[in-house]
């Protein structure tokens, strides 16, 4: 620890802060022309720490006050007013750690940062005293309106309170002490400083313990991938399988937005002096060649347009990254790391986010999601960004694949369905959002189309028919690419429900299954779909589970739920009443029972059985015995 005596301050002050004898006088020091003709006196300093936790290579302010009165004239001066000098320097820190003090005219802390002076009174940080240098660790308090002299004044140094601040930026860790003290004139002199901390001068210190600055916390650092500046890289965008068009071009084709953050969870700074870079690897893709150090509203112009490189230029972390990927006509998947350099040369992976390109597609693949389609020109299933959001499920979906096999995206308006007897169109949406998990009938993003099917008027209760879906060959005009799903039969509206468990007889607290059949007029299975209002509303049970509530999804003309019995004997009811889906049938009960049996019944007869043969057998042993004289 290096300490200064406050008999050498102003030693420090001219020689370490570089403070010359020269008059300097510059363009802030306008209207101080020559000193004012009342002094100040300053008969109290105090200081405050507005730094909550002082950190290495951050800076830590500290805020000043003081309580001042008038003494007397200053002789030979004509201007009205007075002024205060107050100046600062550190005059203890760890070895090799001084830096020199700065003052603000700013209170540090404040919400509005308003220095607290009397009416009438500024603060100015200058260079000049007329005669001599002061610097810009002094904070001057003028008062060169008041006609009869300066106000006397105290203002009390808080966290958020004060006549200004001083600060310094410690790049050591340890125990820094500042001294500020008020470098008045002499009496009756045309002077208002000399460096020296004076007997008849207030002075004040504050020791203030400068922490290491918190490392780079890998856990609490985050790093997101986002497809579309639509969606701002966050934990949802990241979860969407990244799945983009290989054609070369000039705008970026996906982003991943990196946040460091270090173990006290605040946010890294670039004096922490963290360099980021950014390598790909694999079969294809590459990264825009600057690490953006601003957060960015757009891809266009990120990309050269021609094959980009493999590795980003470093880039100091100033509080927030963005890296762009670009594509390079190249079918497959790369990946991309971001790694986080200090300044003592230590590397930390932050993570990894994989891309795939695709080129044109070349299959197609297309499987039923709702196997009885509406018939007499009804459409069946949901193709709209909503399917996820309320569950309800596509018709069909279709897989579309480019000959790499990457799953290829941006074909929607392409595909289309043979005509058939049965089925007349199909309508297919790519939800490029999809992450496969949010929601029963998650697709998986890009390269999953939602389908539905429209019947013709000629598809009767019933009936089946195969849907083909197809698209015009990318590599060929005259020819299609074309996938054919299993046959799906046609239902109509439903007519008819009942409810049924597996099983007529459970042992207690067994898993069941409930089943809710849905049937048309004509006895076979309606069609598939979201039911809103097939039940009255919430099933009422003495068993527990996913019972079934006023909404019904129904595929294959079923909709199952898994319940549990009690754990007695007795018997399980689960009860509903019909709703306005069937409305000739509206408030009509639907139900299902089953028995719960006592597990020791089978037991108890048993052990009476064997009972009864252990009778027997003494019997015949006691008979047995009378024959041969064996008493």
């Amino acid at each position: 620890m290096k300490t200064i005596s406050l008999k050498k301050v102003s030693a420090v002050a001219v020689a370490s802060l570089g403070f010359g004898l020269l008059s300097v006088v510059p363009a802030n020091a306008a209207g101080i022309t020559a000193w004012t003709k009342y002094e100040s006196n300053v008969t109290a300093v105090s200081l405050a720490t507005a730094t909550a936790t002082p950190v290495i290579n951050s800076a830590v302010y500290v805020n000043v006050g003081a309580t001042t009165l008038t003494t007397g004239t200053v002789a030979g001066a004509t201007t009205t007013g007075a002024i205060t000098q107050l100046r600062g320097v550190l005059s203890s820190y760890p070895a090799g750690g001084f830096v020199p003090v700065s003052s603000s005219v700013n209170v540090a802390g404040a919400a509005a940062g308003t220095p607290t002076v009397p009416a009438g009174t500024d603060v100015v940080i200058t260079n000049t005293n007329n005669t001599g240098a002061s610097g810009v660790n002094s904070i001057f308090v003028r008062d060169i309106d008041d006609a009869a002299g300066v106000a006397a004044y105290a203002v009390a140094a808080t966290a958020t309170t004060g006549l200004a601040s001083m600060s310094f930026t410690p790049t050591k860790a340890g125990t820094y002490v500042l001294t500020v003290w008020n470098d008045g004139p002499a009496i009756g002199a045309l002077t208002i400083g000399n460096n020296t901390v004076d007997s008849n001068e207030a002075v004040q210190t504050i020791s203030i313990t400068v922490a290491a600055a918190p490392a780079l916390s890998l856990s609490l650092s985050t790093m997101f991938q986002t497809l579309t500046t639509a969606a701002p890289a966050d934990s949802n965008t990241d979860k969407v399988p990244a799945r983009v068009s290989r054609a070369l071009g000039t705008a970026a084709v996906a982003a991943v937005t990196v946040t460091l953050k270090n173990s006290a969870g605040g946010g890294i700074v670039t004096s922490d002096a963290i360099t980021l870079g950014a390598t790909v690897s694999g079969d294809a893709g590459g990264v825009g060649a600057t690490i953006e150090t601003a957060a960015n509203t757009t891809f266009a112009g990120k990309c050269p347009g021609t094959q980009p490189g493999r590795v980003a230029t470093p880039a100091v972390y100033n509080g927030v990254a963005q890296i762009y990927f670009c594509a390079t006509n190249q079918s497959g998947s790369s990946t991309i790391t971001v790694t986080a350099t200090d300044a003592d040369g230590k590397i930390t992976t932050i993570g990894s986010e994989t891309i795939n390109y695709y080129g044109a597609v070349a299959t197609l693949e297309v499987k039923p999601v709702l196997s009885v389609i509406r018939t007499a020109g009804g459409t069946t299933g949901v193709n709209t960004a909503t399917r996820i959001a309320t569950t309800a499920p596509a018709s069909m979906v279709v897989t579309a694949k480019d000959s790499a096999g990457q799953l290829v995206g941006g074909i929607n308006a392409g595909l289309v369905a043979l005509a058939t007897t049965g089925i007349a169109s199909v309508a297919c949406t790519e939800d490029i959002y999809d992450t496969g998990t949010s929601g029963a009938f998650g697709l998986g993003g890009t390269g999953y189309y939602g389908c539905t099917v429209t019947s013709t008027g000629a598809a009767a209760s019933g009936g089946k028919d195969s849907v083909t879906i197809r698209i015009v060959d990318p590599a060929d005009a005259t020819k299609f690419i074309s996938a054919t799903a299993a046959p799906v039969t046609f239902g109509g509206s439903p007519s008819t429900v009942v409810m049924g468990f597996n099983k007529a007889a459970y042992t207690p607290g067994e898993k069941g299954v409930l089943t809710v059949t849905v049937t048309d007029s004509s006895g076979n299975p309606a069609s598939d779909g979201v039911y809103t209002t097939l039940f009255s509303g919430a099933s009422t049970s003495n068993a527990t589970g996913s019972l079934p509530a006023a909404s019904v999804t129904v595929i294959g003309g079923k909709n199952t739920s898994d319940i549990f019995v009690p754990n007695g004997k007795g018997t399980v009811t689960v009860s509903n009443t019909l709703g306005a889906t069937i409305a000739s049938k509206a408030g009509a009960a639907v139900s299902a029972t089953a028995e719960v049996t006592d597990p020791n019944a089978g037991l108890l007869t048993q052990i009476d059985a064997l009972n009864a043969k252990i009778v027997a057998l003494n019997a015949l042993i006691a008979k047995i015995m009378k024959k041969l004289g064996v008493k």
